[in-house]
């Protein structure tokens, strides 16, 4: 999206469960670490230096490559906290995607902005609940065909069928309507004529 030069308002995971008021982060985890830049270390819940012992390198599913800085406490043992910090032998190790915290960054303080607070308020209620509905209610959870083309043409014409059911019940529900405002009018008209109570 950088490079096409589109300002992107996209939440990550976990970006809700962030903006609930009684959302505590767990002093624990990688991002609540203090983080030292210019010196590239991080600091433990009892002050310990974490230095870096070098980069992971995972590829995804789909192909895209992650690098992950890796960082280990110096001396774990006899520590009081560290049932609470971690389970595993040895020292501490945490691996961090810088990458992947910046973009976090960025993306928290443009969807907390005033546009971001905008758009997510329109996203809510017109796209979420479509998508809901054909994943969930209608199990269209992948496409059919192999090829842009061909995809293109599945989802359009999934489309069209998921219009024609809404306009559907849209009649249905007029003439339901209808149906019940017509039995009213008789109710009141045979009320008026034979003074039925």
């Amino acid at each position: 999206m950088q490079e096409n030069r589109i300002e992107a308002f996209v939440k990550y995971n976990f970006f809700h469960k962030e903006q609930r008021p009684r959302y505590v982060p767990n002093p624990f985890h990688p991002e609540s670490l203090y983080y030292n830049i210019e010196q590239d270390y991080y600091v433990c819940p009892m002050g310990q230096h974490m230095n870096r012992i070098g980069t992971k390198r995972d590829k995804t599913a789909s192909g895209y490559v992650t690098q992950s800085a890796r960082y280990k406490a110096q001396r774990c043992e006899g520590c009081p906290l560290r049932g609470s910090c971690f389970k595993a032998r040895g020292n501490r190790i945490i691996e961090v995607n810088h990458r992947l915290n910046e973009y976090k960054k960025q993306a928290r303080e443009r969807l907390t902005s005033e546009e971001g607070i905008k758009h997510r308020g329109r996203r809510c209620i017109e796209p979420e609940a479509v998508f809901g509905q054909m994943k969930y209610n209608m199990a269209y959870r992948r496409f059919r065909h192999v090829g842009k083309e061909k995809v293109t043409m599945d989802f359009a014409f999934f489309v069209i069928a998921f219009n024609i059911k809404k306009m559907c019940a849209k009649i249905a529900k007029e003439a339901s309507k209808l149906f019940l405002d017509l039995i009213y009018r008789l109710y009141t008209h045979l009320k008026a004529i034979y003074g039925m109570n």
